[in-house]
């Protein structure tokens, strides 16, 4: 290697890690923008008497987008095991891309009739599969790419994925300031739409200058030949414990962005424009911790970190949460604290995952155990509170949830050490990226 050449290929890796950071968050503003949208899509849909039955169909199709999920996981993730995990990287946003532009584009119910809500369902279910390989395979992408700083690159996947909710919100901001309430309903969210998908396809166009990660260029000569079926057959267990792992984070993003503003305001009476500040600063607040967390990684342990995040909401929880049911603290310290305590498992879990499984199921591994906690905890955790909270007559209920589900990931973290070293054991004359260089 030239001197000339030589500070570039020292700067390729991080290259990388950026291109798959980024895409990630555009994946996932692609994805959120259709619930920031939610009322003009249901007006220009769904149309009805009642709005709140045209909001109920809307909020539907966003749900059937997690639908398609342990499909896409599974069929994309088995692709990127098998043929490599840069054409998945290159086919998962140019798709997601597509069918969020489409989205923003086709004609409402008043122009072609029921075939634009079959559209829109058609599309979600598209978004939703394409999805599902996005975040397995930027995680897989960086920690083979750049091994020695795994907790890091993986935990800047994840602060880029939060950012991606920060840049849809920030897109609504704009467009209601600037447009009346009229045209945002009628062309302005299909703007917000549009401009996500042209940024995924200026981003699908950078990544094609990526080259295949160094894990799996190291590896192609034992490439597993049925990628999905070794995992189900011979890392069961490593999927279980990544399902708890991850789990804990689906759980306390799903409280931070959804279930809390409507729980603080509805059932708490709290004023709603101090709850949408006091939100915003515990997001802030995560990102954040997410980005210290995951650096630390990479110095301690990050199962001792996760589990040190999986303590402060097990010990924690419900007493904040009774501590707002009786207003004894503050929303903006309130929400601050949610948001350091879950980056201490939002920083770290992408790791984790990353080293249960060896580099030749790696991607599928990773897949299946991060779509069916998505699917598991995101889709029951509105329900389990709402159920909880009327079977018990516990209004801080949701810290008593978020307790039970933090003693599961507590749980799952026990076996997680021993798992990894089986990984590594199982990986090391196999290539040379050990699993043991993640841990």
């Amino acid at each position: 290697m030239t001197e000339e050449n030589a500070p570039e290929a020292k700067h390729a890796p991080w290259k990388t890690v950026i291109l798959a950071s980024l895409g990630g968050a555009l994946e996932m503003y692609d994805f959120i923008i259709y619930g920031v949208f939610a009322m003009e899509i249901a007006s220009q849909f769904f149309p009805a008497s009642n709005p709140i039955s045209s909001l109920l169909q809307t909020f539907a199709v966003f749900a059937i987008g997690y639908v398609s999920r342990p499909l896409g996981g599974i069929v994309l993730s088995s692709f990127g095991d098998r043929f490599g995990r840069r054409v998945v990287f290159l086919v998962s946003i140019f798709a997601m891309s597509s069918c969020t532009m489409a989205i923003g584009l086709i004609p409402g119910y008043d122009s072609i009739g029921v075939a634009a809500p079959i559209l829109l369902i058609l599309l979600r279910l598209g978004q939703g599969f394409f999805l599902a390989g996005e975040l397995p395979c930027s995680i897989t992408y960086v920690v083979e790419e750049m091994p020695e700083r795994a907790s890091f690159v993986s935990g800047l996947v994840i602060f880029c994925l939060t950012s991606g909710v920060f840049v849809a919100t920030l897109v609504s901001v704009l467009l209601h300031s600037t447009l009346p309430a009229a045209e945002v309903g009628s062309y302005g969210w299909r703007i917000a739409f549009v401009l996500g998908g042209l940024l995924g396809l200026l981003s699908y166009w950078l990544r094609t200058s990526l080259e295949e990660s160094n894990g799996y260029r190291q590896m192609k000569s034992h490439v597993a030949r049925h990628p999905f079926r070794s995992v189900i057959t011979t890392y069961p267990r490593q999927v279980l414990v990544g399902i708890g792992v991850a789990g804990i984070v689906n759980t306390a993003n799903s409280l931070l962005f959804v279930v809390l503003p409507s729980y603080l305001t509805g059932v708490l009476h709290y004023d709603a424009a101090a709850t949408s500040t006091a939100q915003s600063v515990g997001i802030a607040a995560s990102t954040v911790s997410i980005l210290v967390v995951a650096w630390l990684g990479d110095r301690i342990s990050t199962v001792i970190l996760h589990r040190v995040g999986c303590l402060l909401m097990l010990v924690g929880a419900y007493p904040l949460y009774q501590a707002l049911v009786d207003h004894q603290i503050g929303l903006l310290p309130a929400f601050v604290i949610v948001g350091i305590a879950g980056g201490f498992v939002s920083g770290t879990y992408a790791h984790l995952l990353a080293s249960l499984f060896p580099t030749n199921v790696r991607f599928s591994g990773i897949a299946l155990s991060l779509n069916l906690a998505t699917v598991i905890f995101t889709a029951i955790t509105p329900l389990a509170i709402t159920q909880l909270t009327r079977s018990t007559g516990l209004v801080a209920a949701p810290g008593l949830y978020l307790s039970v589900v933090a003693l599961l990931a507590l749980l799952a973290g026990v076996l997680l050490h021993r798992l990894q070293s089986r990984a590594a054991r199982a990986h090391r004359p196999v290539d040379g990226v050990p699993s043991a260089a993640l841990q």
